[in-house]
């Protein structure tokens, strides 16, 4: 796979995974407009630093979204603590 063909790929992923909090987002698209100039002369490892870079906003943004969200059981629990299904048994 040639480079320029692996950087539109990497491109595609992290367009797709730009769905974070409004100040990574403006990260995100700032570093994918970064590496877009950095690759039109060609691909050279100034494009892939570039491209590396988007990819770990990316990832970062995944990550919080991931830990954003809550166990739908502890949700409960916080709302209906005398439920069944909310005992803690101490041994």
């Amino acid at each position: 796979m040639s480079a320029r063909r692996l950087a539109r790929g990497t491109a595609a992923r992290a367009t797709r995974r730009v769905v974070c909090s409004s100040n990574l987002d403006g990260k995100i698209e700032e570093a994918i407009k970064e590496a877009e100039e950095a690759c039109e002369g060609g691909v050279s490892g100034e494009c892939a630093a570039a491209w590396d870079s988007v990819e770990e906003l990316s990832a970062e943004a995944s990550h919080k979204r991931s830990r954003a969200k809550a166990d739908p059981l502890e949700e409960f629990c916080e709302s209906n603590p005398d439920s069944d299904e909310c005992r803690v048994y101490d041994d």
